[in-house]
């Protein structure tokens, strides 16, 4: 999709574009939680999730895989560096919190493209999106069971000079999403 306009790329970001809400729920990848106040992994998505995660843990993400959810040839990918998860993608710099997120973000995108190929059609930076949201999604960490908090006070970001709030685990303490206090209502 590098090739055209950039008109011509939006007009196709736009006509590839999903409501992620609903395609998750299609593939049963989601479901309310018990208070229906909210959203979280089906335990067979969860299953699956855990399973690539176990693979990542020991054998590492691949240049691949981060071609795979930008849907970049791998010789296009390489390790940025930086002080913090980077990978660059072509020509952009893509970052991570934490090596757990890149993990999460790879085996979550993994088990979408088990149970789909529709999920090669959403625009790269759309299915980045999606991954990032459903980083929050865990009831509790996957990588040590520990529980998933949302900060309520603002740290430095791993990957720039700003204050942010996190979502981490307050076991193993990887650092799963960082935003802006403004960001989201109610912070």
């Amino acid at each position: 999709m590098s090739d055209g306009s950039a008109a011509e790329r939006i007009r196709e970001r736009r006509r590839n574009a999903i409501d992620p809400e609903a395609f998750l729920l299609d593939i049963d990848a989601i479901e309310p939680t018990d208070e229906d106040e909210g959203l979280q992994f089906t335990p067979a998505f969860t299953d699956r999730v855990e399973e690539h995660l176990e693979k990542l843990q020991t054998d590492g993400v691949e240049p691949t895989d981060i071609g795979a959810i930008f849907a970049v040839s791998d010789d296009n990918v390489s390790k940025a560096d930086r002080s913090f998860p980077a990978y660059k993608t072509g020509s952009t710099v893509r970052s991570w919190p934490s090596e757990g997120a890149v993990q999460l973000d790879v085996a979550v995108d993994k088990s979408i493209r088990e149970v789909t190929d529709e999920w090669n059609d959403v625009p790269s930076r759309q299915r980045y999106r999606i991954l990032q949201s459903l980083r929050s999604f865990q009831e509790e960490c996957l990588f040590c069971s520990g529980a998933i908090s949302i900060s309520d006070q603002t740290v430095e970001s791993c990957c720039s000079n700003v204050e942010v709030v996190t979502v981490s685990c307050t076991g193993c303490e990887r650092r799963f999403l960082e935003f802006t206090p403004g960001s989201v209502p109610g912070m």
